[in-house]
């Protein structure tokens, strides 16, 4: 094979991530193959390749991508560093979530809804994912630095909640888990879409946050 330049080779992975994800706003992820990926890019069986060893490789480029172009940690930091008071942060990071769910639900968010299932369904697929996927990193950064204020918060007696901390915690983490689940679910699949029920993450998430704040007696 001929040298080629690191520009060339990274325009080619590219534009193989452009037709994945192309792919994959249309077809499950946990159904997508690497045929589907060949089709939509047009290159050939054999130089697909030579850029990604398979169809897993791609969909965490694809995923690592997306995450990247979105400056989550960044956005984070900056939240934490601007903010004066513990209440303040914690409605910014809300804030955050919310905004990134209404942009990115119906592409990336449908994507990362559908790898759980498809991890769910093949654990043995799961390893490689989790060490590789920046997103989970992200996930974990941001509830980390959550919790993290909110427990400051607590210690310094800022925040007297009326109920305990991890309750709270635990809370926080499935009532997100549960908006992304049915926002996903309704603007994204079948009969479900059409449905009359209309969710509006953003206004979801300020009114977690504001539940959130009443339960820490930050009001």
């Amino acid at each position: 094979m001929p040298k080629v330049s690191t520009e060339y080779i990274n325009n080619k992975k590219n534009s193989i991530l452009e037709a994945a994800f192309s792919v994959c706003k249309n077809k499950p992820l946990y159904e997508i193959t690497m045929k589907d990926i060949i089709k939509k890019s047009g290159v050939s069986q054999g130089g697909i390749y030579c850029y990604y060893s398979d169809i897993d490789d791609i969909l965490i480029a694809l995923i690592n991508k997306s995450n990247t172009n979105a400056g989550y940690k960044q956005n984070i930091d900056e939240i934490i560093q601007s903010s004066t008071t513990p209440k303040e942060v914690i409605e910014s990071i809300f804030d955050f979530i919310g905004k990134n769910l209404k942009e990115n639900m119906t592409t990336t968010g449908k994507i990362q809804f559908e790898l759980t299932v498809l991890l769910t369904n093949h654990p043995d697929r799961q390893e490689k994912f989790m060490s590789q996927i920046t997103e989970m990193q992200n996930s974990q950064y941001l509830m980390q630095q959550l919790f993290k204020k909110i427990n400051e918060g607590i210690e310094i007696g800022y925040f007297n909640p009326i109920l305990p901390s991890k309750n709270i915690l635990c809370f926080i983490m499935t009532s997100i888990d549960g908006i992304v689940r049915d926002s996903i679910l309704i603007n994204c699949y079948g009969p479900i879409k059409n449905t009359q029920i209309e969710i509006d993450e953003i206004s979801l998430i300020n009114t977690l946050s504001k539940a959130v704040l009443l339960m820490l007696n930050a009001y």
